[in-house]
């Protein structure tokens, strides 16, 4: 019982992944991810010689629809991390000088209006509107962007790799 119970746990939170390059991005369920060249060059860190490269994270809603993530329960409460689009790692960064090993990219929360009728100081009702908030968002055709720096040895290009979160349509 226990062995099954931690199969079907590992199962639900699994992510799947994909390796990438520049100009080269993964595509799954209509939305894109993919890492672009900003900088490079060549650094002496210390006594060693490394490639220093600064890379741009992106994900986009090709879809044609809006995605819209709701927080989901797991057996240990709701996720860590419920905003989470995708995790990026590069497989050959020193992540000496501090600098990144990977990086995350996060969707925006999404709000509903929500109107009640509450009794005012006067007696009267009042409209009271309380913007609540139900989820996150990635709306169509919109990124969500961040840069990192990664050092990798020298003559070698980043070797990127991504976790994605599944959107699951709910529509």
């Amino acid at each position: 019982m226990t062995t099954t119970l931690f199969t079907l746990s590992a199962a639900a939170l699994a992510q799947t992944s994909y390796d990438i390059a520049p100009g080269e991005p993964a595509v799954f369920n209509g939305v894109e991810y993919g890492i672009e060249v900003l900088n490079e060059r060549a650094q002496d860190v210390k006594t060693e010689e490394y490639n220093r490269y600064e890379l741009g994270l992106y994900v986009t809603n090709k879809s044609g629809c809006a995605k819209l993530i709701f927080p989901r329960q797991t057996l240990f409460g709701t996720e860590s991390n419920p905003n989470l689009l995708a995790s990026f790692d590069c497989l050959n960064a020193t992540g000496k000088r501090m600098t990144s090993k990977g990086g995350n990219l996060l969707a925006r929360p999404f709000v509903v209006p929500y109107r009640e009728t509450v009794k005012g100081t006067d007696g009267k009702d009042v409209v009271k509107t309380t913007n609540v908030q139900a989820g996150y968002i990635l709306r169509n055709g919109e990124s969500v962007s961040d840069r990192i720096i990664v050092i990798v040895p020298a003559g070698e290009k980043p070797r990127m790799r991504v976790r994605v979160r599944e959107i699951i349509d709910n529509f």
